[in-house]
């Protein structure tokens, strides 16, 4: 899981910079605000689960956004790109709500 969204994340900054526009240069430069926020207790596994599993699920509803934004300009590369990272999210959302209860 954590190869693969590495692997997305590249993909995502090296499409934005095609689009000459500057991407994040680090984790901190992006704008995590409106993300729930993990929870502080680290030992509070089915806390931590859930959270990344909302915050996963959201950035899969971000992607689905830029996809119809992208295809109502009818840029099909940043379609093709936003359609295939909300699915790898929706999986991994899956997978990790999956794990709660266990």
């Amino acid at each position: 899981m954590y190869g693969e969204l590495q692997g997305g994340l590249d993909a995502v900054a090296e499409h934005i910079r095609s689009l000459d526009i500057a991407a994040p240069k680090t984790v901190e430069d992006l704008n995590y605000s409106t993300l729930p926020r993990l929870p502080e207790d680290c030992f509070d596994q089915e806390g931590l689960i859930g959270t990344l599993a909302t915050n996963t699920n959201m950035l899969a509803e971000r992607f689905a956004d830029i996809a119809k934004q992208a295809d109502a300009i009818g840029d099909d590369l940043t379609l093709d790109l936003a359609v295939e990272r909300a699915r790898v999210h929706k999986k991994y959302q899956w997978l990790l709500k999956s794990n709660l209860g266990c």
